[in-house]
Formats: C-alpha cells, sequence, structure tokens
C-alpha cells in the first residue's frame, strides 16, 4: 500500500500532511495581522512541497523522497512558518519541531492501524485527515490558549527545551526509514510505541516545568506590586504626616489671624482688614489627605495611580463605594487594581491631552463590583479566554494577572471595546 504507483494517492498524502502539520503549528502560534502577506507565502511553500514532492516520487521513487523530506520540506517550513510567526525563534523551532514530530507519529500511526484491520488506501486517506482534523481542533481549543499564556510568561529555555523534539524527530525517521522502510521491519512496531511513551513522559515533563515556571513569574510579578503597595503605603503615611503637621500649624496661624484681625476690627481699619485676609488666604493651603476606603494598602494604590494618572493630564472621574470589610484579601484586590489603573493610564498617556479620561467605579452592593474605563483607539482584538490580545513584547501580563485573580477568587470578569471605550468589569 505504501509503496504503490499510484502517484495521485501519494500526492493526497503529501497535501494533507503539509496542511495538516501547517495547521498544527498555527493553532498554537501567535501570526503576525498581515494576512495577505502570509497566505501568500503559505500558498507558496505549499505548491513547492506538493511539486516538488511529487516530481522527486515520480523519478526518484518513494523511499529516497522520506529520506530527504527533512532537508526539502521541513526545514523550509520551518523558515516559512517563522516568517508568518509572531514570537522568538527559540520558542518557534520548539513549537514547529514538536508539531511535526505528532505529525510524523499520526502518519505512521494511521497507516499501521490501517494495515493492521486490512483497509484500503481509501480508509487510510479518511482516517490520516480525520486525524489531523481531531489534532488540529484540540490544540485550537484547549492548547492554544495554555500554551501561549505560558510561552509569553516564561520567555527563556526554549532553545534548550528545542533540543528533544528535534533529536527524537531524527531518531523517529530514523526508526521510519533504516535500513528499510518500516512496514517491512518487524520489530518496528515496538520500538515505535516504546519511543512514544517515552516521548509523552518527556512532554508531560516539559510541561509541568513550563507551568511551574509560569506560576513562579505570575509569583515574581505580584511580590514586585507588593513591594510596589508598601512603597506606596509609606509614601501615603509620609504625606498624611505631613499633612497633619501642616494642619497644626495653620490652626495656630488662625488663631493669630483671627486675633489681628479683631485689633484691626476695634480700630475700625476695613481696609487693612481686607488686605490681611487676601494675603493671609494666599499663605494658607492645606491639602486634605486622600481617602477612597478606610483599607490602607487599597487606598494607596488608588491614592499612587489616580494621582499618576492626575500628573499625566488624565481627567479621572470616580465614584467608589467600598465596604468596610473587603471581600478578598486587600492586597491581591490592590494587585487587580494595579493593573487594571497601569493599563488605563498607558493607553491614555497615547492620547491626545483632550481625549484622556479614565472613568473608576466601585460598588459592594448586592455584589462587589468595579469598572474602570478609558477611551481607545483602533481596532482591539480578543483571544478566545476575552483577554485582549497584544502583540508588543513585554505586554499583556497585566491582563493575565487580572485573569489569574478573578480564577483564584471565582470572579466574573469582562474585557471590551465598544463606541471608543476600552472597559474592564470585574464582579466577586
Amino acid at each position: 500500500m505504501i509503496f504503490d504507483n499510484d502517484t495521485a494517492y501519494q500526492a493526497y498524502r503529501i497535501l494533507v500532511s503539509i496542511f495538516g502539520t501547517l495547521g498544527m503549528v498555527v493553532s498554537i502560534s501567535r501570526i503576525k495581522e498581515n494576512k495577505r502577506k502570509n497566505l501568500l507565502i503559505v500558498s507558496g511553500y505549499a505548491v513547492y512541497a506538493i511539486v516538488f514532492s511529487v516530481l522527486c516520487i515520480r523519478f526518484l521513487g518513494f523511499l529516497p523522497f522520506l529520506r530527504s523530506v527533512i532537508f526539502t520540506i521541513s526545514i523550509p517550513g520551518v523558515v516559512i512558518t517563522f516568517l508568518i510567526a509572531d514570537g522568538s525563534l527559540s520558542r518557534h523551532i520548539f513549537c514547529c519541531l514538536s508539531q511535526l514530530l505528532m505529525s510524523l507519529y499520526l502518519i505512521v500511526s494511521v497507516t499501521q492501524l490501517n494495515t493492521l484491520f486490512g483497509g484500503s488506501s481509501v480508509t487510510n486517506s479518511l482516517l490520516l485527515l480525520a486525524a489531523y482534523l481531531i489534532v488540529i481542533l484540540l490544540d485550537t481549543f484547549f492548547l492554544r490558549t495554555v500554551f501561549l499564556n505560558i510561552a509569553d510568561m516564561v520567555t527563556g529555555g526554549f532553545s534548550i527545551l528545542a533540543l528533544i523534539p528535534c533529536s527524537f524527530f531524527i531518531l523517529t525517521m530514523v526508526l521510519v526509514l533504516y535500513p528499510a522502510h518500516y512496514t517491512q521491519n518487524a520489530s518496528f512496531s515496538i520500538l515505535f510505541v516504546m519511543s512514544g511513551a517515552v516521548l509523552l513522559i518527556i512532554y508531560y515533563a516539559i510541561f509541568q516545568y513550563l507551568r511551574l515556571q509560569y506560576r513562579y513569574r505570575m509569583e515574581e510579578q505580584d511580590r514586585d506590586l507588593l513591594r510596589l503597595q508598601i512603597e506606596n503605603i509609606r509614601k501615603q503615611a509620609k504625606d498624611n504626616e505631613r499633612k497633619a503637621r501642616e494642619l497644626v500649624s495653620a490652626r495656630r496661624d488662625i488663631r493669630q489671624m483671627l486675633s489681628e484681625v479683631s485689633g484691626l476690627a476695634r480700630e475700625g481699619n476695613t481696609e487693612a482688614i481686607l488686605d490681611y485676609i487676601k494675603e493671609a488666604s494666599t499663605r494658607i493651603d492645606i491639602a486634605a489627605p486622600v481617602r477612597y476606603c478606610n483599607d490602607p494598602i487599597l487606598n494607596a494604590t488608588l491614592a499612587a495611580w489616580l494621582s499618576r494618572a492626575e500628573r499625566s493630564g488624565i481627567t479621572v472621574e470616580e465614584r467608589l463605594s467600598f465596604p468596610e470589610a473587603l471581600p478578598v484579601d486587600s492586597a491581591e484586590l490592590a494587585i487587580c487594581f494595579s493593573n487594571a489603573l497601569e493599563n488605563a493610564i498607558n493607553a491614555c498617556e497615547k492620547l491626545p491631552e483632550n481625549q484622556r479620561k479614565i472613568v473608576v467605579r466601585c460598588i459592594h452592593k448586592p455584589r462587589f463590583i468595579f469598572e474602570i474605563k478609558n477611551p481607545c483607539r483602533g481596532r482591539i482584538s480578543f483571544g478566545r479566554n476575552g483577554l485582549p490580545q497584544s502583540h508588543e513584547p513585554g505586554h499583556g501580563i497585566g491582563t493575565r494577572s487580572i485573569m489569574a485573580f478573578c480564577e483564584k477568587h471565582n470572579a466574573f470578569y469582562s474585557f471590551s471595546a465598544e463606541d471608543g471605550w476600552f472597559k474592564l468589569v470585574i464582579a466577586l
């Protein structure tokens, strides 16, 4: 069945494997937004791969073609998909080689099963197509979001990890093609199953490693934000102490002023009284401490970010009503507010000054709900997890932290962009 001379059948298998593998790679990769350019690149590669494969099989034979496929099809495919992918080279190589290895195991497994049950070329073709579609759907709906979130947070280590699928891909190709085709090798099935079992264990270990790294980075980010909150609290406490001292001094000055005004009043010197009051009013300027809520951590956080917004020329509209006891830990809630306000301020700073505005609202009855809105321009795309997608390096960490906070406390969250406004709503 494998070495028949049916060129059309072999061309179909090549077509399915090429586009199936491309679909698997794209399903767990972030792709650049230039769709027309991406389509041209992928189409050009597909035409090259199909034409070359058919000609090679026609004139050199099927086995020589398979033995050259790494250099003639696989490596160009890795290069081509890197041109349309939006990510680091090491991560892309790990992703591509892992999916190439998966594709190889799919092709061999389907052929083995079809041969075992005495299937025909038609059943083999249908099984292969179904296998690729199932894997692409699983990658898209279950693996993509998790992998991209982890990969964006864990930026290092993929160069070493890429050696694993690379070495296993070469090993599997040797098992499949040397010393003869795997259909003529009696011991191949045992070796194939054993290598597949080892591969599953290794990839399970890789996933656990990446997940631990992701959690470590998230905790590290939370610690950094907590340090920021502590610094804000200390600064706010010092400001309150300074303002308290100013208030005591101002009261003393006011008593002295009233005494002097009384003396001038007894003398009937109205003009002097008016001049004195005018001069004194310019000297006494007491800024009252800003108080948004009773919790010192959350209050300091709100004061720090909202004052930064005002310094950036952003109009702040706030309507805040907090309960006496917050529904979650105040430090974690402060981190959530910090991420949301920082994102809103960064977005506003890119707008003209007359368009900069942030709306912050919070209620605690019947549920604790807060909303942060800011103007936005341009189209904002959202992922399957509802998070806004960012294609700039280092961006999107704050929104993932907000999502992690909501998942931890079983809270509802919603990111939306309507009528020129970007809005975040969280309900605890």
